[in-house]
């Protein structure tokens, strides 16, 4: 048995269905009943409660072989490191609790610097907690780079790519499909040893110029330029959509981070580097839902 936190997710729920479509038995859990109907339908046993329940989370946990962690993020709250904290201390005691042995936590590039990286700083966090479990518990914590889907959020606000980079910053970027294949192959063989980190870091770096010229063409709009905000203009956009202060003040210091070269921690391998490149994702994805 394999749990899944998040299953009602992207990421969550391309996990379970993998894992399914194995024959891997899998425990989806999600807070609401309805979202998980589509998973139950393909044969995962639903849990439904909250991620800040240690009994249900030690009761969801007691038994399985393996779980896929992430900490939900949250727009509303009020306090976002504190809501990670709080989330990533009642996943530690249901570990505990339950003897459950091989955990893969979906963390994030920066999560080497709990100091800088804003919204990553919780993730950063819950990987040392993890860490400090038990020697025959084995963690491996997977860092992933910037969302491809970020650019959708981008291109609803904006009308374009913009964010508090610089151009000619280059980062790697990832398809959230890619992630969701690597944790099911590691939760499917349980195959990691001991306390681990893995870097995936798309398929190569990208300027913001460049990746902002690949999603122009793709949705066919060449003309499309790369939008550089203040720290303080983006802040705001996002409090005028509805975002909290605090979530709002990390993602901005995130980028920040990114600007100051506190990101620049991932080892690029084979196996950190993922398949889907950005002009595919554009294609398939950004190109039907913007052209």
């Amino acid at each position: 048995m394999i749990v899944i936190t998040g299953a009602t997710g992207k990421i969550g729920s391309r996990i379970a269905a993998h894992l399914l479509a194995q024959g891997k038995k899998v425990r989806a859990v999600g807070r609401s009943a309805t979202a998980l109907e589509k998973l139950q339908a393909l044969g995962a046993e639903t849990a439904v409660g909250e991620m800040l329940d240690i009994d249900f989370l030690t009761q969801t946990l007691t038994g399985a072989d393996g779980v896929f962690l992430m900490l939900p993020p949250d727009k509303d709250t009020l306090d976002f490191g504190g809501l990670q904290d709080e989330i990533g201390k009642a996943q530690w005691e249901a570990v505990k609790n339950s003897g459950i042995k091989n955990i893969v936590f979906l963390s994030s590039q920066g999560a080497h610097d709990v100091a800088h990286t804003g919204t990553v700083k919780g993730l950063g966090r819950q990987e040392l907690r993890l860490n400090q479990l038990p020697a025959e518990v084995k963690v491996l914590s997977l860092r992933p780079e910037a969302f491809m889907e970020n650019h959708i959020d981008s291109l609803k606000l904006f009308n374009t790519i913009a964010s508090p980079l610089r151009p000619e910053v280059s980062t790697g970027l990832i398809a959230s499909a890619d992630i969701a294949d690597f944790a099911a192959e590691r939760l499917s063989q349980l195959d990691f040893t001991g306390k681990t980190h893995q870097d995936l870091l798309g398929d190569r770096e990208y300027t913001q110029t460049e990746a902002t010229q690949i999603i122009g063409e793709a949705i066919g709009k060449p003309e499309l330029a790369y939008v550089q905000l203040s720290y303080a203009d983006y802040k705001n956009k996002l409090l005028s959509v509805g975002m909290s202060e605090s979530r709002a003040a990390m993602i901005t210091e995130r980028y920040q981070a990114i600007n100051d070269g506190y990101f620049n921690n991932g080892v690029r391998t084979a196996t950190a580097t993922t398949p889907t490149s950005l002009a595919t994702f554009a294609k398939t994805v950004l190109k039907p839902m913007f052209s």
